[in-house]
């Protein structure tokens, strides 16, 4: 086969006689020439694709989840006209011709078109418009709220400018508040910021079979999210036991501890994984480390369901308890959405802070064929690991062990579970299906279709204030939207108003960043369109999976929202009430995280350690 004159971006000379170039024997050409768009009336290019990147090709071997590996040129179907591949030595040549300063992405990045940015840009403004009723407004009328004096938040009422945040100092409550939950957040932030990335660093050379073993160990810790259940358990645990230790807010970060350390060491170990990929397994896991501190020091500033069942601590309440407060008696609504615009403005620093941090270190989800053996397994570091994952197990379990041992314990009265679980997680469920499909579709645009390129990633900043910001700091401006004029009480089954689940938004880019990447360097080794979508799609269903697990057991924990609304009287209400009138053999635990629900999301969870989990890479640097 000869290549037609002026292949390959060379132009035919009329005065010289032209020879027919062998496939071995192809052109140099600069990468700008080679990758310049062809004009209509030219022949199409024949020139070989630059080499690829091995960490972006399948591995050998695999086809499921990931993408497969391409179809040979010889095998390929009648009629296909791709040309055929080059072999490695050609392809290696052509490699050494282009830009060796070049990084891969650029090479695989295509010319982008207005039909893929127009696109981008429809589906970008479904996530924007959800955060713009979900959190621009309230927090707009949040502010509005904290300048009013008046009984009520939703009757006219006099505006008293900044009066309610002069008495909010002038009191010092807020800030005492704050102070008294340092310590606990701080030993949050040592749980999963600093034990587990070391535990991972331990795990990551322990073997498969260890690390196995670990990630189902602590996908079932990381679903034992059920705050209310957990403290009254906890508190009834301590009144049997007669301990002489007396409760304290540092309880909380034990009882915690289990979703913290469990979602540690799995990003940790992902992020290990994919930094043996990159070469860079501490910045990796260092990257992954920050971003957890970050989001522990946020949740902790919002710490709500121990504080409110406990009434820990004695002498004040908890920031978002005592907005709380404020907004369920009716009696002081301005000086609690101060109090809530001031958490707020925090939570959006370390909102902006996580994002700078997440955008800067260029952090993507890699989604290899088949599991992945990132090293050798070391006996001795089977030995730590094997060691540390036991230690670590024994301290959560000893936090945990309480509310195992009572989650069949009903009340007194008795009741119908069925009916309780619908009424309970419906409304999450509502919120979930929504707030789920605008997240994915956000990250879709923003980490696949990239409408500004490269920089596409840095559009997160436009969600980035919201980032950690839960129900409680615009409890005020929802509980408006849903109450009649004139009423600061309301009883219904109303959804929680997050119609967009902003830290999803950012794993859902990381996740389509890193799947596109993989997507197009399988494009140019010849797959086909159609195999390499349908690949993408197989490897990131399963996280949507996983994320809409996660998302509803937090939004049926939401125990702020619940109380507010009065939709705690088939859960949290019940507990509670044991816990006061001293019924502790009918706790009614078993309301906080049902039965039904926690096995399913406990096979979820161990079928995810072992066959979706292993597969997961974190990556950070240069694409």
């Amino acid at each position: 086969m000869s290549y037609p004159p002026g292949a390959g971006g060379q132009p035919s000379s009329p005065h010289s006689p032209q020879q027919p170039r062998s496939p071995q024997s192809p052109p140099r050409q600069s990468p700008r020439t080679q990758y310049a768009p062809q004009p209509p009336s030219s022949p199409p290019s024949y020139s070989s694709p630059p080499k690829i990147s091995p960490r972006f090709l399948p591995a050998p071997g695999h086809s499921t989840g990931g993408l497969p590996k391409h179809r040979p040129a010889n095998d390929a179907p009648t009629g296909d006209t791709t040309p055929a591949e080059p072999d490695h030595a050609q392809r290696d040549a052509q490699h050494n011709d282009a830009d060796p300063g070049l990084p891969y992405s650029t090479l695989l990045q295509p010319q982008s078109d207005a039909a893929r940015v127009v696109l981008g840009l429809v589906l970008l403004a479904v996530p924007v418009v959800a955060a713009v009723l979900a959190y621009v407004l309230p927090t707009i009328r949040t502010i509005e709220l904290s300048r009013i004096e008046g009984l009520s938040v939703f009757g006219s009422a006099e505006t008293i400018g900044p009066a309610n945040y002069d008495e909010v100092f002038a009191k010092g409550a807020f800030v005492e508040g704050l102070l008294r939950l340092a310590g606990p957040t701080a030993a949050m932030v040592l749980i999963g910021a600093v034990l587990a990335p070391l535990a991972a660093w331990c795990l990551h050379r322990a073997g498969r079979r260890v690390r196995t073993t670990a990630s189902v160990v602590w996908s079932l810790a990381a679903i034992a999210f059920a705050p209310a259940a957990l403290t009254v358990a906890w508190l009834i645990d301590r009144v049997l036991t007669e301990s002489d230790r007396e409760a304290s807010l540092y309880d909380w970060a034990g009882l915690a501890s289990g979703v913290i350390m469990g979602l540690g060491v799995l990003a940790g170990l992902a992020a290990m994984r994919g930094g043996a990929e990159t070469g860079r397994k501490a910045a990796g896991l260092l990257v992954t480390a920050g971003l957890a501190a970050f989001a522990l020091v946020a949740t902790g500033l919002q710490t709500f369901a121990y504080g409110v069942i406990s009434g820990l601590p004695l002498d004040i309440e908890t920031p978002v308890a005592q907005i709380f407060r404020g907004l369920y008696s009716g009696f002081a609504p301005g000086v609690s959405t101060a109090k809530s615009v001031l958490l707020m403005g925090i939570l959006a620093v370390l909102g902006i802070g996580a994002a700078i941090l997440f955008l800067a270190a260029r952090t993507r989800i890699d989604v290899a064929p088949g599991p992945v053996d990132p090293a050798p397994t070391r006996a001795a570091a089977a030995v730590f690991g094997i060691a540390a994952l036991l230690a670590l197990l024994g301290a959560v379990g000893y936090f945990l062990l309480p509310w195992i041992a009572r989650l069949t314990e009903g009340t007194t009265e008795g009741g119908d579970l069925w009916f309780a679980i619908r009424r309970t997680w419906g409304p999450p469920l509502i919120t979930t299906a929504v707030a789920l499909p605008v997240a994915a579709v956000g990250g879709y645009a923003i980490g696949s279709l990239r409408p500004f390129g490269n920089a596409s990633r840095w559009l997160l900043l436009l969600f980035a204030p919201w980032l950690f910001i839960g129900s409680g700091p615009l409890g005020a401006a929802n509980l408006e939207v849903v109450a009649g004029e004139g009423e600061y009480m309301v009883i219904g089954s109303f959804p929680a108003r997050a119609w967009i689940a902003i830290p999803l938004l950012f794993v859902f880019t990381a996740l389509f960043w890193g799947l596109e990447d993989r997507r197009r360097a399988a494009l140019a080794q010849g797959l086909p369109p159609r195999a390499a979508r349908g690949a993408l799609i197989r490897a990131a269903w399963p996280m949507t999976a996983l994320m809409a697990m996660a998302l509803l057991l937090v939004n049926g924990q939401d125990l702020f929202w619940q109380q507010l609304t009065f939709q705690d009287m088939l859960s949290s209400g019940p507990m509670i009430s044991a816990l006061e009138n001293g019924e502790y053999e009918h706790s009614g635990v078993a309301l906080g995280l049902p039965i039904p629900i926690l096995i399913s999301a406990a096979l979820a969870a161990a079928a995810a350690a072992v066959w979706y989990l292993p597969r997961l890479a974190i990556k950070v640097g240069r694409d």
